[in-house]
């Protein structure tokens, strides 16, 4: 059951999300010709936050949901740390890359937030996908579960878990597992890797929202490396072993639904990894990736795909790894007889596109679509 939001602490919600839902719009087509444009719609949000933070410590006290309170003016201290510095991004050079690095607070504001998802409707509704928002049933499991639940069978935790992933370390991992989970049926479960110089306790919050909403288990591992071991992929993949093995142990995993996906050197790490052999993987989903480092110089795939299920994503204004490469991969796995989806997006740079996700899963599992 929610509780009704204050309304001493309204105006600080309303404030605070809007920032994060503008700057989750601006991550899904983060463009570097298009910071400055992006940094002056940050400004008006920020500033208004800013009003409406110091407001709310005045009265954080006296309310009867001072605790709410405060992790509301938490989570707002870290979103206008991350607003901040994106604007200081768009002056001077590696413009592009203090964007991507003043994403981070905002991540750490999400995390904080979190904590009151099932407190408050409105919260609550933040994290879930736009066509999930009204959904009476979903909403009324969600309101009946309260942070730190454990299934009252299996003992197992539900919501979100940090697995050895604070930031600062490498090698663990952060997992959502849907508080209405029930180990009756088995769950598809969604391995997504961050890019390089990433973290998984940051990444983990571009598909914590659909996997709530549509029924997922979502883990977002740490590599232990600055980026994944590209070269010797072994070192990470005893790693990512180890973490499947305890989630299969601990909840009740759809085998024939595991998912691979990353982003950048992630999505090339994933790609690495589906030609491994007897890979538990069934499924991959590399974004923004250089998919054709599987292809020979003759521009072959020889490695083993047929019938590899692969769901490739790539924007045509990527600057990174160009568009050409990613269409001659396409072209080369449906050569060698993958089950290649391509999906190549007009407007997208190099960055990680959340509107993607839903595609990605009803690709992946469409039962968990059907009602």
């Amino acid at each position: 059951m929610f509780n009704e939001m204050p309304v001493n602490l309204r105006l600080l919600w309303t404030d605070l999300s809007g920032l994060l839902v503008a700057f989750g719009e601006i991550q899904d087509r983060l463009d570097p010709p298009r910071l400055i444009e992006y940094a002056d719609r940050i400004t008006p949000l920020r500033l208004a936050l800013e009003n409406s933070v110091a407001q709310a410590k005045q009265i954080a006290a006296n309310t009867t949901e001072s605790n709410s309170a405060q992790i509301l003016i938490q989570a707002a201290t870290q979103a206008l740390q991350g607003a901040t510095r994106f604007e200081e991004a768009r002056v001077g050079p590696h413009e592009i890359m203090k964007a991507f690095q003043a994403l981070r607070p905002i991540a750490r504001s999400q995390e904080i937030l979190y904590d009151l998802a099932n407190h408050f409707e409105e919260v609550c509704k933040h994290f879930l996908h736009p066509t999930r928002t009204n959904d009476t049933d979903l909403l009324t499991a969600l309101g009946a579960s309260t942070l730190g639940d454990v299934h009252s069978d299996t003992k197992a935790e539900l919501g979100v878990i940090n697995m050895e992933n604070q930031r600062g370390k490498r090698g663990g991992y952060t997992i959502y597992v849907p508080e209405y989970y029930t180990p009756a049926r088995a769950w598809p479960l969604i391995i997504a890797l961050h890019g390089g110089s990433g973290h998984g306790a940051d990444f983990f919050w571009s598909w914590l929202r659909d996997a709530r909403s549509f029924g997922f288990i979502v883990a977002a591992p740490t590599s232990l490396g600055r980026t994944w071991s590209l070269h010797t992929p072994a070192v990470d993949a005893m790693r990512l072993n180890g973490m499947l093995t305890h989630i299969s142990e601990t909840w009740n995993i759809d085998t024939k639904r595991l998912l691979l996906t990353g982003i950048s050197d992630g999505g090339t790490y994933a790609m690495l990894l589906s030609i491994v052999h007897q890979s538990p993987f069934t499924h991959f989903a590399p974004v923004a990736a250089a998919v054709h480092v599987l292809m020979n110089r003759s521009g072959v795939i020889e490695a083993p795909v047929r019938d590899l299920r692969i769901y490739q994503v790539h924007g045509v204004r990527d600057w990174m790894f160009p568009v050409a490469s990613a269409r001659a991969a396409a072209a080369a796995l449906e050569k060698a007889g993958a089950r290649n989806v391509y999906r190549e997006v007009s407007d997208l740079s190099h960055n990680y596109p959340r509107d993607e996700n839903e595609k990605i899963l009803r690709w992946f599992s469409p039962e968990a679509f059907q009602k």
